[in-house]
């Protein structure tokens, strides 16, 4: 298989790339090109009523069967490298991966880019420390190929696509900064970029040398029913919105969710907690569902093998895994410390030693934990667990 990768040109100077200021931090768009393969399911249904209760628990609980997929497809990605100079070793390169219904722009704060000051920006403050960044749109997401939205964007196959990335910078494939494929690479992955990570850490554990789960724990046999998912009253995105989701593009399969209530209480904590201009800029910018990210026949996959650092970082208040996917079930609340349901994570991962495994509980969070007021604390967190295992 042949691996290339389409960059966009770097500007002699570097006041404006892609049309956006970048006033502290370098970042260029690329498109890299990846030849995927994987074993999906084989499912029906991409007109399912996603506001319908019954119709969404029988589409999840349909028969399916082996269904081998392949491709070739575009996947658009933002590359970042802090702007000042860098003291000592270079930092390993963070591959960001967000969840469901964003694009790469959840990294920045929602921002195009990572600017300064905006406390909710993960990338600004890993770009701060001197860590280089790479944001994903994953395959069916933003910029990136829209192929079949049922049968072909499944988990397995976006995790394969991920891996061949994570191999084209391994092998130096005309990403902008010498060197960059022999640094270390830390997979952070939210919600469903943090299954995908379960994927890849247990299907190629030698692609990443750390991993970083956001926005995830593990939820009670009641809280998987996910009884929520309905109050986002899910409708079919070139339906709802045909300017933005042409049907060329976003066919039956490819769904936004249409009720603000619905996502505010999916994913944020109590309005105290957060902004709500950005929660309106969330709902004004929320990128797509598709169908088939919701077929997932084993939502984690065990990694057997893996022993290297592996952090959990939720909110709190994480209604989509600790609380059926909507605070109006309750408030829910995820715990802390050993015996929370960030720790039974550790249960994928029974290779990696007890020192090389922490969690922290996000105070004053829900599922979309940085984009609360409290999202420094969980950045710092994280970075701390990084410093102390030398990454």
């Amino acid at each position: 298989m042949k691996f290339a990768l389409l960059s966009t040109a770097l500007l002699a100077t570097f006041p404006s790339i892609s049309g956006f200021p970048s006033t502290v931090h370098y970042c260029q768009d690329i498109t890299f090109r990846v030849t995927s393969s994987a074993q999906n399911v084989l499912a029906k249904n991409p007109t399912v009523d996603f506001t319908n209760a019954t119709e969404v628990a029988a589409f999840l609980t349909q028969e399916t069967k082996p269904n081998p997929v392949n491709g070739t497809y575009s996947i658009h990605a933002q590359f970042c490298q802090p702007a000042g100079p860098i003291f000592g070793r270079p930092k390993p390169l963070q591959i960001l991966v967000p969840g469901n219904t964003y694009d790469h722009t959840y990294y920045n704060g929602l921002d195009r880019s990572p600017l300064p000051g905006n406390i909710n920006s993960w990338a600004s403050y890993a770009l701060s420390r001197g860590y280089t960044t790479l944001s994903l749109d994953r395959l069916g997401s933003g910029k990136s190929d829209h192929p079949d939205p049922l049968n072909t964007v499944q988990a397995p196959l976006v995790a394969d696509t991920i891996h061949q990335i994570i191999r084209q910078v391994r092998g130096g494939k005309k990403i902008p900064l010498p060197g960059l494929g022999h640094r270390k690479i830390i997979y952070v992955g939210h919600s469903f970029g943090s299954v995908l990570g379960t994927r890849i850490s247990a299907e190629h554990p030698e692609d990443i040398d750390a991993i970083i789960h956001t926005g995830v724990a593990m939820p009670t046999r009641e809280q998987q029913s996910l009884r929520g998912t309905t109050a986002n009253i899910y409708l079919q995105a070139s339906s709802y919105d045909p300017i933005r989701f042409p049907s060329s593009t976003y066919v039956p399969g490819y769904l936004v969710a249409t009720s603000e209530d619905g996502r505010r209480n999916a994913s944020y904590s109590a309005p105290e907690d957060f902004s709500a201009s950005l929660y309106e800029l969330d709902f004004q910018l929320k990128d797509t569902l598709a169908l088939g990210e919701t077929i997932v026949q084993q939502p984690f996959a065990p990694s057997l093998t893996f022993d290297k650092p592996t952090f959990v970082l939720t909110g709190r208040q994480d209604a989509v895994f600790c609380g059926n996917g909507s605070r109006e079930f309750g408030t829910p609340d995820c715990g802390s410390g050993p015996n929370s349901q960030l720790a039974a994570v550790k249960v994928l991962y029974p290779a990696v030693p007890d020192n090389n495994f922490d969690t922290y509980t996000q105070e004053r969070a829900g599922h979309c934990n940085q984009l609360h007021y409290s999202a420094q604390d969980g950045f710092l967190s994280v970075h701390k667990f990084l410093a102390a295992h030398g990454l």
